[in-house]
């Protein structure tokens, strides 16, 4: 069997093991495949991953096969022997797109031989069809400084006649002034606090924010089901409190009327939660790809699988930093991430330190692509019982669009409410 049909099988093979990999293969289309029957797969998996995230060898093969009853259960399996490890999908996607723009520029050859136009006519087909290959091939990516203009002069138009903002706003007042207006779209930012500060009540509060302002939100907790989640929200929205709601008995006449009204607003909201507590950042590009957020949110960092089981904790932070940043500007959303401190840093009760940027756990990828780094720090108070709001500053360490700062915020934990 020859290299290039090896390289085809691979691809398909790869893809009914991890389907969620499919992202990698995008750049593929189905004229790159040599053998209609793994063109017809191909296409199923494009249209069914566009459509629903995610397919299977059942799906694919009921749809290939009514174009193709050479798609069978064999060939599937064969696929899938064949494809010794699904970590080479790269490379067997590259072959086969280079062994597809070999054989178009073959026949490019063979048809400019046997062509009876003029020559600066077949001169100017062949420089059509090759640019069209060039572009197909990845070698298109590149940008002129003219593009580079002409997308800002878009980006702008479309700001001043439909207010169209690339970012979306954390809707906590200081914050978005420091941020000149939101997190910007395509970027990586990063929250950092020790635990039990008011990382994920923060978070869930710009989530809540943005979904208010018509921001599709895809909350992945790590921590917590979506039902804890969904608890806090809905004592945010209603003014109630949410270990009440998870751990209280008995509601109050006034804490049903509190949770009545959370649920309702809540249920209005586009908010979708992750189910499932493992995942890794390609499990999380399918959710994004099924589920199209304009506002992505992880908590936290240190929880995420690593791409590959032996990684060291150092390597597997470095290496799912610099995806999701890579993922941000793939999807053109933000996705705001949660990190923990290091063990120093969070083991200091004093109120006197301050967490840098340098304390963030497993920090240096972290630090290098982060668009924004914000460190949450929260002041003691003598006392501070249950209905008692609490005082958090949020220092804007690193700002790649912007100045540095902090803001204060109060933090009103029974409902897990933050304003500033």
């Amino acid at each position: 069997m020859e290299q290039s049909i090896l390289s085809e099988y691979g691809v398909i093979g790869s893809l009914l093991v991890d389907p969620t990999l499919f992202p990698e293969a995008s750049g593929l289309s189905e004229d790159d495949f040599t053998l209609v029957p793994l063109r017809e797969v191909f296409r199923a998996m494009r249209r069914q991953f566009a459509e629903n995230g995610s397919f299977d060898a059942l799906t694919v093969r009921a749809e290939a096969g009514q174009h193709c009853p050479e798609v069978t259960d064999k060939l599937l399996l064969k696929s899938m022997e064949i494809t010794p490890t699904t970590a080479n999908l790269t490379a067997y996607t590259s072959a086969a797109k280079e062994a597809s723009l070999g054989r178009k520029l073959a026949a490019l050859g063979n048809e400019l031989l046997s062509s009876e136009q003029a020559p600066a006519e077949a001169l100017s087909h062949a420089q059509t069809v090759i640019q069209g290959l060039a572009e197909s091939g990845g070698a298109g990516e590149a940008a002129t400084v003219v593009d580079a203009l002409n997308a800002l002069c878009d980006r702008v138009e479309r700001q001043s006649e439909d207010g169209e903002t690339p970012c979306v706003p954390t809707g906590l007042a200081g914050l978005d002034k420091l941020l000149g207006g939101g997190y910007i779209n395509s970027g990586l930012h990063v929250i950092g606090a020790r635990p039990a500060i008011g990382k994920s009540a923060l978070a869930l509060q710009i989530a809540l924010n943005a979904a208010k302002a018509g921001t599709r939100v895809l909350y992945i907790s790590l921590e917590m089901d979506p039902a804890d989640c969904t608890a806090r929200l809905v004592g945010n929205l209603g003014g109630g409190s949410a270990a009440r709601y998870m751990f209280g008995g008995q509601l109050s006449e006034e804490e049903y009327r509190r949770f009545a009204s959370g649920m309702s607003q809540l249920s209005r909201l586009p908010i979708v939660f992750n189910r499932r507590s493992g995942i890794n950042i390609r499990q999380i590009e399918a959710l994004c790809f099924r589920e199209k957020p304009g506002l992505l949110v992880i908590d936290h960092l240190g929880l995420l699988e690593p791409p590959e089981k032996r990684l060291s904790l150092y390597e597997a932070t470095t290496r799912n930093s610099r995806a999701l940043k890579l993922l941000a500007m793939r999807l053109d959303i933000p996705i705001l991430c949660l990190c923990q401190l290091n063990r120093a840093a969070a083991s200091d009760r004093s109120g006197e330190f301050r967490a840098t940027m340098a304390n963030l756990r497993e920090s240096g990828a972290i630090e290098q692509d982060a668009d924004t780094v914000c460190l949450l720090h929260d002041t003691p108070c003598e006392s501070n019982g249950a209905g008692t709001p609490s005082l958090l500053e949020l220092w804007l360490d690193k700002n790649r669009r912007g100045p540095c700062g902090h803001v204060d915020a109060t933090f009103y934990k029974a409902t897990g409410r933050i304003v500033c």
